[in-house]
């Protein structure tokens, strides 16, 4: 998930993350020659971030902060789903806020508990319960049966580029990451699954053998298999996010769930929120090239719209190296590899919104003609395809009715 920066006043900076969820990032400083060759930036870091409940896992004192600033009232909570999750609320008058604010941040941990795949928690069957004894039935939440039956569903949907029993595919790539640190690292010495790894995983990432019964919330599944919400669960929770806001009475409001921008109502100033979205090359770089030294160069589009939600899919957040080529954390179902051509994929959507995580990351595994020709058949959704290094892109016949000129 590439990183997407609300403007409000002009621009006004906010923070992000994708696909085994609770992976952190970590940023790296690069220095870089502009006269000459340009360095690549060092690959960023493995890292698992794990929440510790304390016996209170729906608890708001602590697990945010809560501000108010210049007439603007801000939620901040970096212990969810592996990134930075803000709300900003506009209202004025408004005596509710507070209490909209936490019953939001529960939502959120809500969702977190329910969709991990690296932490089990007592008060809780979620995702990692389900992997530990796959062969087992397991009774749900009706919430996680919901979240499920979705992502069946959108297997079809997106002719298979959406598949969350891919998870042990992606486990034993991301255990080769996880290993590519210190020493290794530094001396190019980390390595990429075997074929014959990968095609012993085959078997396994058949959705057809994810058994749920929606009628009485059980699931159970062939042994060995695994599942992984990744490509789905913080869309999904950001869309529940809003729905809590809109019930709670707030009426102005923006969400970035780490990178998901989710737009309601209005600007104080009046007019609509816009939503600038990084150039991928530029923050690959953290920036120090020298056409990122501008607001045109650090950001490649500027969207607006009302009630929309803005979300990106993206290899140059969260990859490895292996002999000078990047290996990146988006895995092709149809190759069990990660995608080689394109950048990132950015994705407007006016209806629908909840599932926005799955078609952008289906619109950025898609060949570019077929994605294309998805997106111009599809009225809740517009796209553009950030191509290469050289900044060629390619959008939708419509992504301009919500491109900003500055």
């Amino acid at each position: 998930m590439k990183r997407i920066y609300p403007l409000l006043l002009l621009l006004t900076a906010t923070n992000v993350s994708q696909a085994g969820f609770e992976e952190h990032r970590t940023e790296t400083q690069v220095s870089v020659n502009k006269a000459a060759v340009t360095v690549l930036p060092p690959a960023p870091d493995f890292e698992i971030i794990k929440v510790d409940t304390q016996g209170q896992p729906y608890r708001c004192e602590g697990n945010a902060t809560i501000t108010l600033d210049q007439g603007v009232t801000n939620l901040t909570t970096l212990k969810y789903f592996g990134t930075s999750i803000s709300i900003n609320i506009y209202d004025k008058n408004n005596s509710n806020i507070n209490l909209a604010l936490c019953n939001a941040l529960k939502v959120i941990q809500e969702y977190h508990y329910l969709a991990s795949n690296y932490s089990t928690y007592p008060h809780v069957i979620n995702i990692k319960s389900i992997n530990n004894e796959p062969e087992k039935t397991h009774h749900l939440d009706p919430k996680l049966t919901q979240l499920i039956k979705a992502s069946i569903d959108w297997h079809d949907k997106t002719d298979g580029y959406f598949n969350i029993a891919l998870s042990p595919v992606i486990d034993i790539w991301r255990g080769y990451r996880a290993q590519c640190k210190g020493e290794r690292k530094s001396q190019d010495k980390c390595n990429i699954p075997t074929d014959a790894e990968l095609n012993a995983a085959k078997p396994l990432i058949n959705i057809n053998n994810i058994d749920l019964d929606v009628a009485n919330n059980t699931i159970k599944m062939q042994a060995g298999m695994s599942i992984d919400l990744g490509g789905i669960a913080k869309g999904w929770m950001a869309e529940m996010v809003y729905r809590q806001l809109k019930n709670d009475g707030i009426d102005n409001f923006m969400i970035n769930a780490g990178g998901n921008i989710r737009h309601y109502g209005l600007h104080p100033q009046g007019r609509q929120f816009t939503t600038a979205v990084e150039d991928p090359v530029c923050k690959k770089y953290n920036n120090s090239l020298e056409q990122c030294q501008s607001f045109a160069g650090q950001f490649h589009e500027v969207i607006t719209g009302k009630d929309i939600t803005v979300v990106s899919s993206g290899n140059y957040l969260r990859y490895y190296r292996v002999n000078g080529q990047e290996y990146h954390h988006i895995i092709n179902p149809k190759t069990l590899y990660p995608k080689k051509a394109g950048i990132s994929t950015t994705i407007v959507m006016n209806d629908n919104q909840i599932y926005a995580d799955i078609i952008s990351t289906a619109l950025f595994l898609m060949p570019l003609n077929e994605a294309i020709n998805y997106t111009n058949h599809n009225n809740d959704v517009e796209a553009i395809w950030y191509l290469n290094a050289a900044g060629d892109k390619k959008e939708s016949n419509n992504f301009k009715d919500y491109r900003m000129s500055l």
